[in-house]
């Protein structure tokens, strides 16, 4: 009864719901059987009433950790199983209908639930702010900028840099006040290093 009959299986089942990229059929009978053994572990805590107290508090210490260890199991397996629902729900594509199959009922309406909020932000938010997006960090991180317009001194995080109207200089293309000129078309690029 209080062996590693159901964890092992569901330990290896949260194991392969980490590594593949679909959905795998939720384990209604593996977190039952778990369920069942923590709740048979908490009456028979309950029940035992020895003469001996040291040898009682060694039983509840023995019992009190065996349901510990299974309920860390049943966390982790739902834990995962959550990460994929939200990664599914932040895709650009929906699950198909045999995906959502095999989502528990709790699942199906988490991942819908989940998939409108991700929608709602979306419709709120400019395209650059999707989660879905890639951030790819810069190949390199200064660029030699000319200036187009004249901006006058701007301060940076290395600085104080002036910006007078044909003159070139390096900056970072990260400081986000260089961004910000390059897009409104004050700055150009001219190269990376």
């Amino acid at each position: 009864m209080y062996t590693n009959s159901v964890v092992r299986p569901l330990i290896d089942t949260t194991k392969r719901t980490r590594e593949t990229k679909s959905t795998l059929f939720y384990e209604r009978d593996k977190v039952q059987g778990l369920c069942e053994e923590i709740n048979l572990l908490k009456q028979v805590t309950e029940v035992v009433n020895d003469n001996n107290e040291y040898l009682n508090q060694e039983k509840k210490y023995v019992y009190n950790t065996i349901q510990k260890k299974k309920l860390n199991v049943i966390q982790l397996y739902h834990f995962q199983r959550i990460q994929k629902n939200k990664d599914a729900a932040s895709r650009e594509t929906r699950l198909t209908q045999n995906e959502l199959n095999r989502l528990s009922d709790r699942e199906q309406s988490f991942y819908k639930k989940y998939e409108q909020l991700i929608q709602d932000y979306k419709s709120k938010c400019p395209e650059s702010l999707y989660i879905s997006n890639e951030l790819h960090a810069p190949k390199r991180p200064y660029v030699v900028v000319r200036v187009i317009e004249n901006v006058g001194e701007v301060v940076t995080k290395n600085g104080i840099i002036e910006l007078l109207k044909g003159s070139q200089t390096m900056v970072r293309e990260a400081d986000s006040i260089i961004a910000k000129l390059i897009k409104m078309g004050y700055l150009k690029k001219i190269d990376s290093y």
